[in-house]
């Protein structure tokens, strides 16, 4: 099951003189900060998702929980180490994306002393074997993960994993077979669904340095052919994971690190700086630079 968030925070205060208005518009505020948009008319935040999004905290503060938000991601780190990463294990990039979650959290509480709190939900299992990452550097990765919040002292972010939902040595393949996925037509939801569309995509592109060695000798329609391919296997993947966090987190506030059109229940965030903060860069896939001026900036 989810990881409990239900404490309430430590933090000093009359949990019933909260202002609801007050908190809502604090978080939104906070909220911009963090995200990742389409430009207009793909982008409908104004007009559909902060609406989505305003009833969701509204939730919270009615219950007087912390808000919860969760976000699938931090697998391990691409397998290009040297091309695209240092190397295995968590580095400069996951510290920054860490502060960023907890100096979010911790903005909340600024008017909401219930709290909140992030769930990284790990997806190293969901995708590891198709692009070549071992699982021991799966759990490697995490470990450092959760070594770097408890040496950062941060205290709104947690975890959670598939281990938690599954019973088989297959995980994966019990996720897909619980929701139906391989049933799906996928090159239809890709043709016809935007938000399935573009994630294809990014991934396809992810596929082309991230598995660099496996195209080697190979031509452009073969690379090409190869990382469509990975990317339809991660696609089916991805929509059986999604389905699984949309069931077990259905009251909280979804995050992810794709862009979406921002319509809920999914939101489009940024974890990185970055020069142009034209896609969002993830801590597995980059490097941070700093610029002479003291600038940092995440490069993949």
């Amino acid at each position: 099951m989810a990881p409990n968030a239900t404490t309430q925070s430590t933090q000093p205060g009359d949990y019933n003189t909260v202002d609801k208005d007050a908190v809502v518009a604090h978080f939104l505020t906070k909220f911009t900060d963090l995200q990742s948009r389409f430009d207009a008319p793909t982008d409908v935040f104004e007009s559909k998702g902060k609406s989505f999004l305003k009833a969701t905290i509204e939730r919270f503060v009615d219950h007087k929980e912390p808000i919860l938000v969760v976000l699938p991601g931090f697998p391990t780190k691409t397998p290009n180490h040297g091309g695209k990463v240092l190397g295995p294990l968590p580095d400069r990039t996951e510290e920054l994306a860490l502060v960023r979650l907890e100096k979010f959290c911790s903005a909340i509480e600024e008017v909401y002393p219930i709290g909140c709190k992030v769930t990284i939900f790990s997806d190293g299992r969901v995708f590891g074997d198709l692009v070549g990452a071992p699982l021991e550097n799966i759990r490697a990765y995490k470990n450092g993960l959760k070594e770097l919040v408890k040496e950062a002292g941060h205290t709104h972010i947690q975890f959670d994993g598939l281990e938690n939902y599954t019973k088989t040595d297959n995980p994966v393949q019990e996720v897909l077979e619980r929701f139906g996925i391989n049933q799906m037509d996928m090159d239809a939801r890709i043709e016809n669904e935007p938000d399935i569309g573009n994630n294809f995509r990014s991934f396809s592109k992810f596929m082309e340095r991230d598995m660099a060695s496996r195209w080697e000798n190979m031509s452009e329609a073969e690379m090409r052919k190869g990382c469509d391919d990975v990317a339809r296997k991660m696609m089916l993947r991805n929509v059986g994971f999604s389905m699984l966090v949309a069931k077990e987190y259905s009251h909280a506030v979804r995050v992810s690190i794709h862009c979406y059109n921002n319509a809920g229940p999914k939101f489009g965030i940024h974890l990185l700086p970055a020069k142009k903060m034209d896609e969002p860069r993830t801590p597995w896939h980059s490097v941070i630079c700093e610029d002479i001026d003291g600038t940092v900036h995440a490069t993949d």
